[in-house]
């Protein structure tokens, strides 16, 4: 027959176990929990200041369990950055995070209220504030929607006339647009069938039927105005 136990002795027995079993899990977890907290953001595809300002809020997601984190809380945080355009994150475990982050093109920048925004291909107008780097992007006139402008944008590109050369856009109401070109030339498109006036436009270019000439109107169908400089 097996020796008793005082109960009290054998209550103390579990106690101590519990206690040692406890302190060895608690101790396993805080290992695992540091080993796999987010130690190191590596940004690639900014400048310094860019980086700079995104980094302070990716900074928030520091010491972080590396598994709860998703690619939506990231894209969270850098969709407010109106320059960026693709985004990529890709998890290195067991600590670091890699982000491959493009901007968009600036295709132009406007005034609205007083303040200056640049006009990204993204379809995003970014606050220049944003913008560290000198940027030569045509002045945009007129109380116009991005999506108008980015049209335009596209059909000027299908059609490569001087697209490159365009120094400032007017915008009407009657939503037609005046291009000027970094040779002073201006260039009335009508409000519709603007694809066809541009390859009026183009034409006329090929054929050096624009020598001496500071305006070719084609807002009226089938006609062409053309001003010449001493008029």
């Amino acid at each position: 027959m097996l020796p008793s136990i005082n109960k009290y002795r054998l209550y103390l027995y579990i106690f101590f176990f519990i206690c040692l079993t406890s302190i060895f899990n608690f101790n396993i977890f805080e290992y695992y929990q540091n080993k796999f907290s987010l130690k190191k953001i590596n940004l690639n595809g900014l400048n310094y200041n860019e980086k700079k300002i995104v980094m302070f809020e990716l900074n928030k997601f520091k010491n972080s369990n590396i598994f709860n984190l998703s690619k939506d809380d990231v894209l969270g945080k850098l969709t407010k950055f109106n320059f960026l355009e693709k985004i990529y994150v890709h998890k290195i475990l067991p600590s670091s995070v890699n982000i491959n982050l493009s901007k968009t093109p600036i295709l132009g920048k406007t005034i609205i209220n007083g303040v200056e925004y640049f006009i990204g291909k993204n379809g995003n107008l970014i606050n220049s504030s944003e913008i560290f780097e000198k940027n030569e992007a045509p002045q945009v006139f007129g109380e116009f929607e991005i999506e108008d402008f980015l049209n335009l944008n596209g059909i000027l590109n299908n059609h490569h006339p001087e697209v490159g050369n365009v120094k400032k856009y007017f915008f009407f109401k009657n939503k037609r647009w005046d291009l000027l070109f970094s040779n002073d030339l201006m260039l009335k498109l009508p409000s519709k069938k603007v694809d066809d006036a541009l390859k009026i436009y183009k034409k006329l270019l090929n054929n050096d039927n624009l020598i001496n000439v500071k305006v070719v109107d084609l807002r009226i169908a089938n006609q062409i105005i053309l001003t010449n400089n001493n008029e």
